[in-house]
C-alpha cells in the first residue's frame, strides 16, 4: 500500500469514526462529550498531515503546507478541549508551542534547502560554451 493511499484511508476512517460516534450519541446508545470527539479527530488528522508533510517527497512548499495545516488542526484540537480539561489561560501558550514546533518541523522536513536552485547556480558549473571550448582544447 502506498503512503498516499494510507494517508487517504486514515483520513476517511477518521471521518467514519466521528460519524459513527455521532450516530450512537444521537440514538442515546452512548453518552459522549462531542468536544472530546472533535479534539481526538483534530489531533489524529493533524498528526496524519504532519507525518505526510514530513515523509512525502514533494516540493518543499507542499511539505511545509502539510505540516502547517496539521499543526493548525492540532491547535483546533486544543481549542476544542478548552473548558473541558484545559484551562483557558494556558491554551494560547500551548498553541504558541505547537506553532513553533511546526516551524521547526518545516525546517527539518525541507532540510533548509532551496527547492528551485538551478544547475547554473552550483559551484563549478560550466555553461555550453565553456564545455565546448574545453572539448576543442582536448
Amino acid at each position: 500500500m502506498s503512503k498516499n493511499m494510507l494517508f487517504k484511508v486514515v483520513v476517511v476512517l477518521c471521518f467514519l469514526a466521528v460519524a459513527v460516534v455521532w450516530l450512537l450519541s444521537a440514538l442515546n446508545i452512548i453518552q459522549v462529550n462531542m468536544s472530546w470527539v472533535i479534539a481526538v479527530f483534530a489531533f489524529v488528522l493533524g498528526g496524519a498531515f504532519i507525518i505526510k508533510g514530513f515523509v512525502s517527497k514533494n516540493v518543499g512548499l507542499l511539505k511545509k503546507l502539510n505540516i502547517l495545516f496539521g499543526s493548525a488542526l492540532v491547535g483546533a484540537g486544543v481549542f476544542a478541549l478548552v473548558g473541558t480539561f484545559i484551562d483557558g489561560a494556558i491554551a494560547l501558550p500551548i498553541i504558541a508551542i505547537v506553532l513553533i514546533v511546526a516551524i521547526l518541523l518545516c525546517i527539518l522536513a525541507t532540510g533548509g534547502k532551496k527547492w528551485d536552485q538551478a544547475d547554473n547556480e552550483n559551484v563549478g558549473y560550466k555553461n555550453y560554451w565553456e564545455r565546448k571550448k574545453e572539448q576543442e582544447e582536448k
